[in-house]
């Protein structure tokens, strides 16, 4: 039986025709990120030296980053994105706390001004067609770009990752003028935009990265650190991890078999405890229901696995 859910717009949609559209075709789906502005005439040096990644000096590229605790754990994930001579950064809710709390901490210091934007909101165009259909740029990743829809000016952000598309940034008054030009792509919700970024193997911050973490475990290291910039908050534990040593537990993707485990089900090996699960999709994909959780070191990916008695099968370590 096909699942029909209703998206926060009122609209019946099939969850299959949704899947279908961000790997083939062209998604609009809401995003729930909190967005923060900064201001001021050094705003980049002063995010270079807290966060896990630089800055980059072209203006209009931004990039994925980490605010750790001294002791290397994140506090939050998010995205610096550039929108004239202001910084966007764009944090998952669960981390909008972290970030206004330890950025507002360092703003005085470089005479940078902190923002909260909470009438600003995401609209997510994902998909092979989404170009096409904004007639938009060519933007890399976090590479962001002004994009005129009829009367309506947004922000618009490149997107690799589940799939390849935009973030459009802007007012809900403004996105709801936008989404009558884009009217040809197919409406997604959050249960959609979650199978897809599970089976992908993205972490999220809130549910598969938390503050108990570290960026060596999360398989997005080599995207969100730089090994060669200067000093930030915890960067000694996360070079020690990186070059000499190996963390305790990574994430790894996994297909199961029914819908039993949830998120914190022990992952269990020869009737031992090897791990936990993190997020598991709402929505089967060809039959298959698709996790994220961490593995011990110790443990055999190959070796059968068990979450909520159902058979796990491993898919391999999460890479950014």
């Amino acid at each position: 039986m096909e699942n029909v859910q209703e998206t926060s717009q009122g609209t019946q949609i099939s969850t299959n025709d949704a899947i279908d559209a961000f790997k083939n075709s062209a998604a609009l789906v809401e995003r729930p990120h909190k967005l923060l502005r900064l201001t001021g005439k050094n705003v980049a040096g002063m995010l270079n030296a807290i966060l896990t990644n630089d800055v980059p000096k072209e203006p209009r590229r931004g990039v994925y980053a980490m605010l750790l605790n001294p002791k290397g754990r994140i506090q939050t994930d998010l995205r610096v994105l550039k929108s004239g001579e202001d910084i966007l950064i764009a944090t998952e809710p669960e981390g909008a706390d972290a970030a206004k709390e330890i950025l507002g901490r360092y703003a005085p210091f470089s005479r940078a001004k902190l923002e909260e934007l909470p009438g600003w909101r995401m609209l997510g165009l994902y998909g092979p067609h989404a170009k096409e259909m904004l007639s938009g740029p060519d933007l890399t990743e976090y590479e962001t770009a002004e994009v005129r829809l009829g009367d309506a000016v947004v922000l618009v952000a490149g997107v690799a990752r589940p799939v390849s598309g935009y973030d459009l940034i802007s007012t809900p008054e403004t996105l709801q003028a936008v989404r009558k030009h884009l009217a040809g792509a197919t409406p997604a919700d959050t249960a959609s935009y979650e199978t897809v970024r599970i089976e992908a193997g993205v972490p999220r911050f809130g549910a598969d990265i938390t503050p108990d973490n570290f960026p060596g475990e999360t398989g997005v290291l080599e995207k969100v650190v730089s090994f060669q910039k200067g000093c930030y908050p915890g960067q000694e534990t996360v070079a020690r991890m990186h070059y000499r040593g190996h963390p305790n537990k990574t994430l790894h993707r996994f297909s199961l078999e029914g819908t039993a485990a949830t998120p914190d089900t022990e992952i269990i090996q020869n009737e031992k405890t090897v791990g936990s699960i993190t997020s598991v999709a709402p929505l089967s994909v060809n039959g298959k229901t698709f996790a994220l959780g961490y593995l011990s070191r110790k443990a055999d990916p190959e070796a059968p696995t068990t979450a909520a008695g159902a058979a796990l099968s491993c898919l391999g370590p999460v890479r950014g």
